[in-house]
């Protein structure tokens, strides 16, 4: 079952019964209230309504859950969120209002046992990218991003991956933490847990990642795809299963130039680089470089594959 951290919903205003404008920040033009505002930080919750629009727009996270908040935005616990709304109520039972919203945005979230420092995930993304030029790792929270380099957001793709249990820890969090009912099973439940995040920000982006024809809410919590899996498949080369072993000149050489860069792919291909014509492939160059370190690492011990923790 698909899940979210974080949604941004839209529908039409005439689901509202009522709402609290004490509560709410009105926006006024010529005397004329044009929307109205609400917004608190912990957990995140913005209601935005505009009756010219006819719009009713509605972001939150999965801490809106409370305790519980570690079962995601999913199917099962999409009314409890919107039940849980503060200052507004709705013209009839949210599980028959569902199919009148639409998604705007979605955070697709995986949290996943792993049992060791999220810094070898990222060691092991950096040595294990398709295309250097087109893919980035970079530090982030708990854990690192992993981005495409694209110039307009609907090509834009990002997962971060980082210790949720760590992130917790954070002033922020921590307080919110204090205030769930027993707080203590989070502590429990986050251990040896890494969380997979992929942003998803374009209407045409979560069509196009999670597979369906419209935005429309039961769609999204519907899909059957697995967007993430679908990135890594992208950003990350598949595994090598030969075994290590130097049998030519031509490995040596490689194996000394891993060593002076401290077995570290992006400090290989930028040694490269500065060693040969702006018109080489780069990726024809890499290749023999890429097939041993992924033989040393296989000797280590078996071969690691990041996808197999999300797919």
């Amino acid at each position: 079952m698909l899940c979210f951290d974080k949604l941004k919903i839209v529908t039409s205003t005439k689901h509202i019964k009522r709402f609290d404008e004490s509560k709410f920040h009105s926006d006024l033009l010529d005397g004329k209230i044009q929307s109205y505002k609400y917004k608190q930080t912990m957990p995140l919750v913005l209601i935005m309504i505009n009756y010219d629009r006819d719009e009713l727009v509605i972001e939150f996270t999965s801490k809106i859950l409370m305790f519980d908040f570690i079962k995601l935005i999913n199917m099962d616990t999409i009314c409890e969120c919107l039940n849980s709304l503060p200052y507004i109520e709705f013209d009839n039972d949210v599980e028959f209002l569902l199919g009148d919203f639409e998604v705007l945005k979605c955070d697709v979230t995986q949290d996943v046992s792993y049992g060791y420092d999220v810094k070898r995930l990222e060691q092991y993304a950096k040595s294990n990218l398709i295309n250097y030029d087109k893919w980035k790792c970079e530090k982030h929270r708990s854990g690192f991003a992993l981005r495409n380099v694209a110039a307009t957001p609907r090509h834009k793709k990002r997962i971060v991956i980082y210790d949720k249990g760590e992130e917790l820890k954070l002033k922020k969090n921590k307080a919110f933490v204090d205030e769930v009912d027993r707080n203590y099973f989070i502590e429990d439940y986050f251990r040896d847990k890494v969380r997979f995040e992929m942003n998803i920000n374009t209407k045409f982006q979560i069509r196009q990642f999670l597979g369906i024809q419209d935005n429309k809410l039961t769609s999204v919590l519907n899909s059957d795809a697995n967007p993430i899996l679908a990135i890594l498949n992208e950003a990350i080369k598949e595994p090598i299963e030969n075994t290590y072993h130097i049998s030519s000149i031509k490995d040596y050489y490689c194996e000394l130039t891993l060593k002076d860069c401290n077995y570290n792919m992006g400090e290989v291909e930028a040694k490269i680089r500065s060693l040969v014509s702006k018109n080489t492939s780069i990726k024809r160059m890499m290749e023999p470089y890429r097939e041993l370190y992924q033989r040393i690492q296989n000797n280590k011990g078996p071969a690691f594959d990041l996808r197999k923790l999300v797919g």
